[in-house]
Formats: C-alpha cells, sequence, structure tokens
C-alpha cells in the first residue's frame, strides 16, 4: 500500500518538475479498475491529432506509424476494488467467504477472479490522439482518448486464491488502446503484449499477450450480441521455460438502461485455466485451482 500512497506526491512532483508543460487531469470510477491520470503534453508546439472523423482501421493504422513520434507521458494510480473486497472478506470474514462455496465453487472468487493486484501505478509514454464529442458543449476529453506506446507498472502485493502476498512486481508492456464515447455508442479496445516479473519466487515471471473489444449501443435493442457486447481473452507463458501458465477468455453481455442515457449493466463469463507453472515453492504446494469459472457483474455509467 506504501506505493499506492506515494501517488499523491508523485503528481504533485510532476506538476513542479513539468510546470511549463501542459497538464491534464483525469479519473474512471468502475467496480473493478478505478484510476486517476495525469497526462503530460511532451509536444506542446503540435495540436494533438483529433480523430474525430476517423474510422476505426485508421486509429489503428495512424497510431501504429506514429508509433515512434511519442507525444504524452502519463502517470496513472489505479485500485481493483471488487479484489480488494475479495480480500477484505477472506482475511476478515472468512466464514462468510466459506459461505458463499457451491459444491468445489466459490462465488467469490469467481467475481473477483482474473485481478491479481489489489493496486499499481502507471508510467506510460507513447502516441495519444483524441476524440471530441460534438454532441456536448463542454471541450471535456475525458476518456476520449485512443493510445500506443510502453507503460511500466509497479505494485507490492499480488494475490492467489483472495490472500494478498508481498511481492514488488513490475510489468513492462506495449499496448494499444482506447475509447471512444459517441452520443448513443461506446466502444472499448485494448491489445497487449508484455513481460510480468516478481521479486516474490513463488510467482513465477512471465510473457503474455492479450486483447478486449467492448462495445455498447443505447439505441439498439438490449439483447443485440454485435452492439452490446464484449470479449476478453489473455495467454500467458513461462519467461523461464516458455510452458503455458494460464489462459482466459471472458465474453460479456451488455443491457443498455432506458431510464438512464448513458448507464448500462454488464454480466460477464469466463474461463481461467491455470497450468501449475504460475507458481513455484509454497504458493504451488499449498494447491492450485487449475479451473477457475469467473461471474464478473459490472455497471458503466
Amino acid at each position: 500500500m506504501k506505493v499506492f500512497r506515494n501517488v499523491v506526491f508523485l503528481l504533485f512532483l510532476k506538476s513542479y518538475l513539468y510546470a511549463q508543460l501542459p497538464i491534464e487531469y483525469d479519473y474512471e470510477l468502475d467496480a473493478y479498475y478505478s484510476n486517476i491520470s495525469a497526462f503530460i503534453d511532451l509536444d506542446s508546439e503540435n495540436n494533438i491529432t483529433d480523430a474525430t472523423e476517423y474510422s476505426e482501421a485508421k486509429i489503428y493504422t495512424d497510431l501504429i506509424l506514429n508509433s515512434l513520434s511519442p507525444n504524452i507521458f502519463l502517470v496513472e494510480a489505479a485500485i481493483h476494488p471488487m479484489p480488494i473486497v475479495g480480500l477484505y472478506f477472506r482475511d476478515s470474514h472468512e466464514d462468510m467467504y466459506n459461505r458463499s462455496n457451491i459444491q468445489n465453487f466459490n462465488m467469490l472468487k469467481a467475481i473477483t477472479a482474473g485481478f491479481e493486484e489489489p493496486y499499481s501505478v502507471s508510467f506510460f509514454v507513447g502516441r495519444m490522439m483524441i476524440f471530441k464529442n460534438r454532441d456536448k458543449d463542454s471541450e471535456r476529453v475525458g476518456k476520449n482518448r485512443a493510445f500506443i506506446g510502453y507503460l511500466m507498472s509497479i505494485g507490492d502485493s499480488s494475490i492467489k486464491d483472495n490472500f494478498a502476498h508481498k511481492d514488488r512486481w513490475v510489468n513492462f508492456e506495449f499496448k494499444l488502446k482506447g475509447t471512444r464515447e459517441k452520443k448513443n455508442r461506446d466502444l472499448d479496445w485494448s491489445f497487449r503484449i508484455g513481460t510480468m516479473l516478481h521479486s516474490n519466487k513463488d510467482f513465477v515471471n512471465s510473457i503474455y499477450i492479450g486483447a478486449r473489444r467492448s462495445s455498447i449501443d443505447y439505441k439498439k435493442g438490449v439483447w443485440s450480441l454485435v452492439y452490446n457486447s464484449a470479449f476478453s481473452s489473455m495467454l500467458a507463458v513461462s519467461s523461464r521455460t516458455y510452458k503455458l501458465t494460464e489462459a482466459e477468455l471472458i465474453i460479456e453481455k451488455k443491457w443498455p438502461i432506458k431510464w438512464s442515457d448513458k448507464m448500462s449493466f454488464g454480466l460477464g463469463l469466463g474461463y481461467l485455466y491455470n497450468s501449475g507453472e504460475k507458481y513455484a515453492g509454497l504458493l504451488r504446494d499449498e494447491g492450485i485451482d487449475n479451473h477457475q469459472l469467473i461471474f464478473r457483474p459490472n455497471l458503466k455509467w
């Protein structure tokens, strides 16, 4: 938690060191991933590309072709609320946690599976473009951005079976991601490849690749699978042996809430396979669930 507490200091330090550069702050609230971010414009002499009229294919092409010309530096502090709830119940209310068992299936574990860090601090350098919302009077861009570049994340705790273990870890990642919010439709995407390094030797270092795409259209039928759905996938191997450590696939259905212009409920169902190569030492000896169902409800507004 010490790492996370220092983020406020880092943000103030950034504001001081880069006082002459434009800095923008933003935040995101979500049951699984909430964050606060600070953006520093590294190329203030040129306007950041407004890609409002770009097609999705042109967004990807433009970012890739300009990936070696960074224009943004980002610091982000993030917490994972639902995984933290899982840690709390396992540590402080284990009887209640165990009562959520249905035979060999634990509901709380299913809801929190797939998130293995309670919090993190990230640093990103790369290329950014923005999408201006023509339907609003405000000039605030908010989450309407697309990125390509290099990410480094750090933390001091990792989760296994809703128990937190001391582990100074660092994650290096190359990613292409973005969020585009229109009046009637929201689109999110993320493609990434990276490596995860642990100081706790009971966690195996890994190399991974992942993809996610989410779409919601507030004017389409609530049961539309094309416009109101999401998928997420990830595959990881040991960086030492190159054996499969884990694989994850999640399919999510989203339902626009009619009495709100920009609110939806989502329910993700997925499967997480753990080969047993992900852990070593005591963590491996205490037992590993090779097969884990993922049950992920979420509310977006």
